[in-house]
């Protein structure tokens, strides 16, 4: 008789090193269950024209509801990741001494700002004020890149 075999234990293996070419997070299960609401939305559409009872406008009432609710989670959890990575840029800006150009950089050049490694961190945000640098050109820029592997 076949015992039970425990998985090996001790950490997880490493993700792999992160860099500009592969640094996108594409939410696949989220896209997913969006495209499913849509779907729900167009056929509640499709089924209302069609009946036009009170049943089918009820469905598409849930099915407008449902998709508004995904969506707006979407965006929810996104704001409060950029606000974490706002919160994390200030800290990691204020032990680099780099206080003023934080105050002076935008939202989305700090998120761009957070791949980049501590050694090149002030050369790049002086730049990316001087130059109005978009997020894609400070992400190009980085040299050293910083893995953000616990994106949303």
């Amino acid at each position: 008789m076949m015992g039970f075999v425990a998985p090996p234990s001790g950490p997880s293996p490493l993700p792999p090193p992160q860099s500009y070419a592969n640094h996108a997070h594409r939410p696949t299960a989220w896209n997913l269950v969006g495209l499913v609401c849509l779907l729900a939305v167009l056929i509640a559409i499709w089924a209302a024209v069609r009946d036009r009872t009170l049943a089918s406008l009820v469905a598409l009432l849930i099915a407008s509801g449902l998709l508004g609710t995904v969506t707006l989670l979407r965006v929810f959890v996104l704001r409060v990741q950029d606000r974490v990575i706002r919160i994390e840029m200030r800290v990691r800006m204020t032990r680099l001494g780099l206080e003023q150009e934080f105050d002076h950089l935008q939202p989305r050049q700090l998120i761009a700002l957070r791949f980049a490694s501590d050694a090149e961190m002030a050369a790049l945000a002086r730049r990316a004020l001087a130059e109005r640098l978009s997020p894609d050109q400070i992400k190009r820029a980085v040299q050293q890149w910083q893995g953000d592997h616990l994106r949303t």
